[in-house]
């Protein structure tokens, strides 16, 4: 019994060495490159996603085994495999375009197990909807003779679509894999040690002294350490998780309803993605459609600013109408003891917003700068410093991040290269504006719920992918600006995490809150709100991300800022005191028009708007003037 018990020691023991070795490398491959420069495009992405394979059958249970025996066996197998791969990939990348058009034996094997490995993990770590959009787009590919006048196609034999999926730069290997291999690795480990450092715990203390004592402050906090901590990790799940154990506890104890804390940690976090400077991997493959990361950051910041500022009236309006106050005195961290303790795990992001606002590095430079940065502090900060051995584990553990990003950008590239292949990208794109008339509102209505749709299935990254290839062409032919175009379809898919039925986010909050499913996802909907109209407005108005002259701007926030307050006063139903279901309606038509360009607009907004904030305040006093004649 010893003997097998240490036998199984020696396993783990194992399966562990390998995490840390292939971690450990992978992260400072990427650390390496992103100051030093990539390596050619195609063995740069060869490395990234070969060596983030590796990490699944290590860190993921692919099959299920009784003993350790079993599942080292697979994960010996599968990484062998990788390897091969990995190595003969690297070995005929400068002859690759000798051999254009055509496939070797070992070509198509190879191939061919790739393929079948990054669907199956994809499904395993990610889920199915993508890996089952990737084979329906093969099985297209394969069998376009046969498929109905409109979507036929000449076909594609299993050898042209290997070659296109596995050599090359337009499938697999394609530019969400590239982007995700330059760009989002290096700011995934950035994320992964600033969280294993405590950084977000001092985010969330921080901001317990300065908010928790006012009306609804624990929800309150939630929203700005949710804002800031998403921003970093550029997950809605996982910032949930990450920052929804403390807070939605502690908005339960001072009053709200679970199906509320929830919903309040569910939007909150989701808008993490929205709000610079890091946004999560889709930012960065919008910044290589676009132009540049400094671009997406500008565009980002005034709605992701008015999402938040929607949210934040909101709570206070639903602390206000319940009498929920804020946190005891004795109950608050001390904000000077907090900041004195924690302050210098603040710096590296102050670090990183300075090298990529104020000095313009590239968005890879500004974030190897801020990790060793970090590193340095972990290691030399007087009083708070780490063990050398325990930083490169966390460097090593910084790489499971990676997984799931370059799963999804290689099967995106799949995905994405048979659209291509087969031209179906323009027929659909061709097909929407056919399907809307030629009506902006309405090709922007079915961007919506298809952006919604992929985004319940899969992640932001993907979703946004598919999105940017297919739909958003349509809408620059409509006359939609194109950074406009882009966010659109960006927003949407982070709004999924609010969209019951699948709205997954929301999910990972109620079971947190133990509180019904999905009466925290229809709440958590209705709280995001603003993040489903945000969109539309500035497709109309792209003087709300940063496209205009700076009059234009500043009058797109002042009247953005009315309708924010307008819709929180809708969707609450409350202001002095309870709306009736016309003056919803008032204010909310009102909100909308503040939130649409125009002085004709703006004037029936206010007028909406001010008409039931008049009738509301003139009942408030009549009743504080019946109460104190009834005293009197």
């Amino acid at each position: 019994m010893g003997n097998e018990t240490g036998k199984e020691d020696i396993k783990v023991k194992i399966q562990k060495a390998a995490i840390l070795v292939i971690g450990l490398t992978l992260a400072l491959f990427h650390i390496y490159t992103s100051f030093f420069g990539a390596l050619p495009s195609y063995q740069h992405r060869i490395i990234h996603l070969v060596m983030s394979m590796m990490l699944v059958p290590l860190c993921y249970d692919l099959f299920k085994f009784k003993n350790n025996t079993g599942k080292l066996i697979y994960q010996i197998i599968f990484i062998g495999i990788l390897a091969v791969i990995g190595i003969y990939s690297y070995s005929i990348a400068n002859d690759m375009w000798k051999q254009s058009g055509t496939m070797s034996n070992i070509d198509m094997v190879l191939g061919t197990l790739l393929v079948i490995m990054l669907l199956y993990f994809t499904w395993k770590v990610v889920g199915a909807a993508m890996p089952i959009i990737a084979i329906l787009c093969i099985l297209y590919a394969l069998l376009g003779p046969k498929l109905p006048q409109g979507i036929a196609h000449r076909g594609y034999n299993w050898s042209r679509i290997t070659e296109l999926l596995f050599k090359g730069t337009n499938g697999i290997f394609g530019t969400p894999l590239g982007v995700s291999s330059i760009y989002v690795s290096v700011f995934v480990i950035f994320a992964g040690v600033l969280e294993a450092s405590g950084a977000g715990d001092v985010f969330i203390r921080l901001t317990q002294s300065l908010l928790g004592g006012f009306r609804g402050g624990p929800a309150k906090v939630a929203v700005v350490a949710s804002s800031l901590f998403g921003t970093i990790s550029g997950s809605a799940v996982a910032n949930v998780v990450g920052t929804g154990s403390f807070t939605i506890p502690l908005m339960k104890k001072s009053g709200f309803k679970p199906e509320f804390a929830g919903a309040v940690e569910t939007a909150a976090s989701s808008g993490g993605q929205l709000m610079p400077p890091v946004m999560g991997a889709a930012a960065f493959i919008m910044a290589d459609y676009i132009g540049s990361y400094q671009q997406v950051l500008v565009a980002a910041i005034i709605p992701a600013i008015l999402f938040y500022i929607a949210l934040f009236m909101m709570i206070d309006l639903e602390a206000l109408k319940n009498d929920l106050r804020g946190q005891s005195k004795e109950e608050l961290p001390n904000f000077k003891e907090e900041l004195k303790n924690g302050w210098f795990l603040l710096l590296p992001l102050v670090l990183l917003v300075f090298l990529l606002v104020g000095v313009r590095y590239s968005a890879q430079k500004s974030a190897f700068f801020s990790i060793v940065f970090l590193v340095l502090i972990m290691l030399l900060y007087p009083g708070k410093r780490r063990k050398f051995w325990d930083v490169v584990k966390l460097i090593a553990g910084s790489s499971k991040g990676m997984v799931s990003v370059a799963l999804t950008t290689g099967t995106a590239g799949i995905i994405v290269g048979i659209l291509m292949l087969t031209g179906i990208g323009y027929k659909l794109s061709s097909l929407l504006i056919a399907l809307s008339g030629g009506h902006v509102f309405l090709l922007l209505f079915l961007t919506m719920l298809t952006s919604v749709i992929l985004g319940m299935g899969m992640p932001t990254s993907a979703a946004y992918v598919l999105l940017a290839t297919l739909i958003v062409p349509a809408l620059e032919e409509l006359g939609v600006v194109k950074i406009a175009a882009h966010f659109f379809v960006f927003y949407f898919g982070i709004m999924a995490n609010v969209t019951p039925p699948v709205a997954v986010a929301a999910y990972t909050a109620a079971g947190i809150a133990k509180a019904d499913s999905m009466k925290t996802g229809l709440t958590a909907w209705r709280l995001s709100l603003a993040g489903f109209l945000m969109p539309f407005m500035f497709c109309i108005n792209p003087a709300l991300i940063g496209q205009g002259t700076t009059l234009e701007i500043i009058m797109a926030i002042a009247t953005a800022l009315i309708g924010s307050y307008g819709l929180a006063t809708a969707v609450q139903r409350y202001f002095k005191g309870n709306l009736s279901w016309l003056q919803t309606i008032l204010v909310l038509a009102g909100s909308i028009c503040m939130m649409v360009p125009g002085t004709m607009t703006d004037v029936i907004g206010i007028v909406f708007i001010g008409f039931v904030y008049s009738v509301q305040i003139g009942k408030e006093k009549k009743a504080k003037t019946a109460v104190t004649t009834q005293m009197l």
